[in-house]
């Protein structure tokens, strides 16, 4: 079986490690336990950071303490203290423990900066996953390189495959390739990058820009330092990989350049780049959720109608009580409910569905047939259009007419997630199509036996969404929405509860037979793993 070395800057893996910013994270953590859990000989490397990514953890205890709690044991050198690493960015020497914890046959690696020794800005590079202070970024991902490929030289792991993910995971393949040509004296780096290119896979996550950074040469050569034996050279074939016609240096692009085997994450996602990049080599290996962490316990797929219907309202009920407790709300568990449930920025569109306030009322307040909504998800600290946009949806769930009718819910975290997607009735996708990549949030609530009211986007464009759902067109997004739940939503449900169970029934088994982890791995075994 080959080893695989995986690596990605954050990874959801407990409800207590506020690890990773969103659907990568959740992701990367999802593949970790599903490879695990196959038996697979799988090995994935990230970053600990000791500040949680938004504000309004509740947890005080220390990112360190967590992280025991959780399992996870700082890895020991021969004389039984911790193994400390060292690298060097900006000419400055870092030291590096690592933390590790193992999911069956697989294994999670997280390094970390925070140790004795290092001066304090060295300390904090570990700080904030996506650090936007000056420089910052670009030092963890020069850490996360060199330091996981120099604990792997120790510890004599030499993989078959190094999968990275998004431009941030360019410098593991640099630092691999730095590592190759200290065993083959006289080698290039430029031959290195060569030698080593059938041994890398690189998945892109997203065709936003914010997956990389964009650097001035000099600014790299001076964070790489002594690392570069010989300086110009090592220079010039590093920027032969990323380098841009305005002259600088992109991590996307050179991430693409250093593997052999490239993967987008849909189907449209794929063509999408495409149209903005034509050459793009990314083949199309769809996303899949580990079932075993996100589906309902009670659901094993041998459930009659009744039983079925049975379950989900059950948890739909847990999901409202714990809406009410956390928000001091009272909607009514029993209702038609919506949710839409994901990070809060601008090309997800959360504001389209309080867009207009008058016809969601409407909607809440119908005495045949209410509807209700539970939004829930964060904003990027750094995004002030993100921040808006939750802002608007507080404001909306605070009005007088829809406050015990639409809810935000706060500290949105895996915890929660769950309750979302086994309780949802209707999972509500906005994006502005083409963005979307994947959008697995909607694999896990279709999991669940909700329905989908989804732009064709992502995952959902790649399948008839009649049997499992409504498209909602990118023409007039906002009227339609509100029409689509006021005439065709609410009146199935209500009116119609054996055709809503059969829907149900088909999200339920769609999921099963196409968008489940084990069959992601199995498409990169295909197409990645070779």
């Amino acid at each position: 079986m080959k080893q695989i070395a995986y690596f990605s800057a954050e990874y959801s893996v407990a409800d207590s490690l506020p690890i990773y910013a969103g659907g990568l994270g959740i992701l990367a953590g999802d593949i970790v336990q599903e490879a695990g859990a196959e038996g697979r000989n799988f090995h994935a490397y990230g970053m600990v950071y000791h500040q949680s990514f938004t504000s309004g953890d509740p947890d005080t205890r220390t990112m360190s303490q967590r992280l025991e709690a959780e399992g996870f044991a700082i890895i020991g050198g021969e004389d039984g203290k911790a193994r400390t690493i060292e690298v060097t960015v900006e000419d400055q020497p870092v030291k590096v423990v690592a933390w590790r914890k193992a999911f069956g046959t697989a294994s999670l690696t997280l390094l970390d900066t925070k140790v004795r020794g290092n001066p304090g800005p060295i300390r904090q590079i570990t700080d904030h996953l996506y650090d936007g202070r000056n420089g910052m970024m670009l030092r963890q991902q020069i850490v996360l390189g060199l330091g996981a490929t120099a604990l792997m030289a120790v510890e004599g792991f030499n993989p078959d495959i190094y999968h990275l993910n998004e431009g941030h995971m360019t410098f593991v393949g640099i630092a691999a390739a730095l590592r190759y040509r200290r065993s083959h004296v006289g080698m290039t780096l430029a031959d290195a990058f060569d030698a080593m290119r059938p041994t890398i896979a690189a998945t892109k996550h997203t065709i936003l820009a914010g997956a990389g950074l964009t650097l001035e040469p000099t600014v790299l050569r001076e964070a790489l330092g002594r690392n570069l034996s010989d300086p110009d050279a090592d220079m010039a074939a590093i920027m032969a990989l990323g380098g841009k016609p305005d002259g600088y240096f992109s991590t996307t692009r050179a991430v693409l350049a250093l593997a052999g085997h490239h993967s987008g994450v849909s189907m449209i996602h794929v063509r999408t780049e495409a149209i903005n990049h034509p050459g793009s080599p990314l083949v199309a290996t769809t996303n899949g959720v580990y079932a075993a962490r996100w589906r309902a316990a009670e659901l094993t797929g041998n459930q009659s109608d009744d039983e079925l219907r049975a379950i989900h309202n059950a948890n739909r009920h847990e999901l409202v009580e714990h809406v009410n407790r956390a928000t001091g709300r009272e909607l009514a568990p029993n209702c038609l409910t919506v949710v839409w449930a994901r990070r809060m920025t601008a090309y997800k569109r959360p504001e389209l569905l309080v867009s207009d306030l008058k016809r969601l009322a409407a909607l809440a307040n119908n005495p045949n047939r209410p509807v209700r909504f539970i939004v829930a998800g964060k904003a990027n600290p750094a995004d002030a259009t993100g921040i808006g946009l939750m802002n608007q949806i507080i404001n909306a769930a605070n009005l007088a007419n829809l406050r015990d009718h639409f809810a935000y819910l706060p500290n949105y975290n895996p915890a929660s997630a769950r309750l979302l997607v086994q309780g949802a009735d209707v999972w509500l996708n906005t994006p502005i199509r083409g963005l979307e990549a994947c959008g697995t949030s909607g694999m896990k609530a279709s999991l669940n036996g909700a329905l989908q009211l989804s732009v064709s986007d992502g995952w959902i464009d790649a399948i008839d969404i009649e049997p499992i759902g409504w498209d909602l067109p990118e023409e007039a997004p906002i009227a339609t929405l509100y029409d689509i739940l006021e005439q065709q939503v609410a009146p199935l449900y209500y009116d119609q509860p054996d055709a809503w169970t059969a829907k149900m029934r088909a999200n339920i088994n769609l999921i099963e037979s196409r968008f489940t982890a084990d069959k992601m791995l199995t498409r990169y075994d295909e197409i990645l793993y070779k």
